[in-house]
């Protein structure tokens, strides 16, 4: 009986001094780097050291972006948010932290998300991310009603059968779950339980919070990094890690094939942490592809490309749901900030279909209800194919153009446009 007392207390001892250990520590430098980015963005808005006057939000297509840094009088600092695949709900709870942390309010808030992010209000609920049985987010009723009808139906009057089976690697799983295996430690490290509590509501409530607890242990929060932690390979960084960064900014180098992550975790978190830092938020996750992925994917986009049929049909093409935009205008309004929206390239013949010229059109629309809000437009809002590394991310000469384009011609218009309305309050 004593000795399995003792061996309970050694178990708990270990585990209480592995806790200890990572949260007195940057464990988290050995994380897998999509994680490590989340919580390096998370860790800036907490310093609450950022003061620029001008806050990018978006997605993983804006994350190419580059920050700017005030030279002259008239112009103004930009830092960008973007954060990955992360859905369009959390912008408000984000900004509202980034203010409430101590960070200098921002003069404009410039959203740069992709179309999906605007234009199809917030999407299905997280506990159905496909939409395969519900659209919207559920009262915890309506969805007790719906399971126990679903019970009734499927298990007593058919045999139950799996649905949206697919296949990843090297496994079988349920669409929704994969999903929200890939995308759902964004939330989770990005928030904590109390933040996310505050987001959400009904069903996605508990669904998000149930899968927040276990992060509360910081031993279970950072359990990749633990991991990585204990090869001796993770803990080897190159002494010229910060001229590779450099070297990789050059798009020959990354088309060379000298841009891929290194293997050590830590070695390429740092290069990560380097290029966010000067850059003042910009990081394109494309090139850390091998080149002969980025060709493989432009050659099924062309073949895809070559097989699509354009749907030219009005009655059959989606509505747009301005919700999202809606509620970021209101925000911004209520917080006495400048709200603008940049419409970023898209790969040009999917661009110039019917469908996303008639969204452009209501978008158009949309913001000649809201004089207040600024809109601003690239040259030319189709970039050719080659360009893209897949159906939504730049390649670095994609994004050596789009972020020429962004300083020389955009921002001077948003600064003018800021000037404007600082001068009319």
């Amino acid at each position: 009986m004593r000795s399995k007392f003792i061996g309970i207390l050694l178990a708990l001892s270990f585990f209480a001094l592995l806790e200890l250990v990572v949260r007195i520590t940057d464990v988290y430098y050995f994380e897998q780097p999509e994680i490590f980015f989340v919580n390096l963005k998370k860790r800036y808005v907490e310093s609450g050291k950022g003061n620029a006057d001008i806050v990018i939000i978006g997605d993983s297509r804006s994350m190419a972006l580059e920050g700017y840094s005030k030279k002259t009088e008239g112009e103004y600092s930009v830092y960008n948010h973007s954060l990955p695949a992360m859905g369009p709900k959390y912008y408000r709870f984000f900004l509202d932290k980034y203010i409430r942390k101590g960070n200098v309010k921002p003069k404009m808030i410039l959203f740069a998300g992709s179309p999906k992010l605007y234009s199809s209000g917030y999407g299905p609920p997280l506990y159905d991310p496909s939409g395969k049985v519900v659209n919207t987010n559920e009262s915890l009723a309506d969805y007790l009603k719906r399971r126990w009808n679903e019970g009734w139906e499927k298990n007593i009057f058919q045999s139950p059968k799996k649905e949206n089976i697919i296949s990843y690697s090297g496994k079988q799983d349920d669409f929704d779950q994969i999903l929200w295996e890939f995308f759902g430690h964004r939330y989770l490290h990005q928030f904590s339980i109390s933040e996310l509590w505050e987001q959400y509501e009904g069903v996605e409530r508990i669904f998000i919070v149930t899968k927040a607890i276990p992060l509360l242990y910081e031993s279970y929060r950072f359990h990749g990094a633990v991991r990585n932690a204990l090869s001796a390979t993770h803990w080897k960084v190159s002494p010229n890690y910060l001229e590779k960064s450099k070297l990789c900014e050059k798009c020959e180098n990354v088309e060379a094939g000298l841009c891929v992550p290194p293997s050590s975790q830590k070695e390429d978190n740092l290069i990560i942490q380097d290029q966010i830092e000067r850059h003042l938020g910009k990081y394109n996750i494309s090139n850390r592809l091998k080149p002969e992925l980025v060709l493989f994917a432009r050659e099924k986009f062309k073949e895809d490309a070559s097989k699509e049929i354009v749907n030219t049909d009005p009655s059959s093409w989606e509505k747009p749901d301005y919700q999202v935009l809606e509620d970021l205008i209101t925000y911004a309004r209520s917080k006495e900030i400048v709200f603008g929206f940049v419409y970023m390239p898209w790969i040009a013949e999917r661009e110039k279909t019917p469908e996303v010229q008639y969204k452009l059109g209501e978008l158009k629309k949309f913001f000649a209800k809201n004089q207040d809000v600024g809109v601003f437009f690239f040259p030319e809002s189709g970039y050719p194919s080659q360009m893209f590394v897949d159906n939504i991310h730049y390649d670095c000469r994609g994004e050596s153009r789009i972020n020429g384009e962004f300083h020389e011609i955009v921002l001077p218009e948003v600064f003018r446009f800021l000037q404007k309305k600082e001068k009319s309050n």
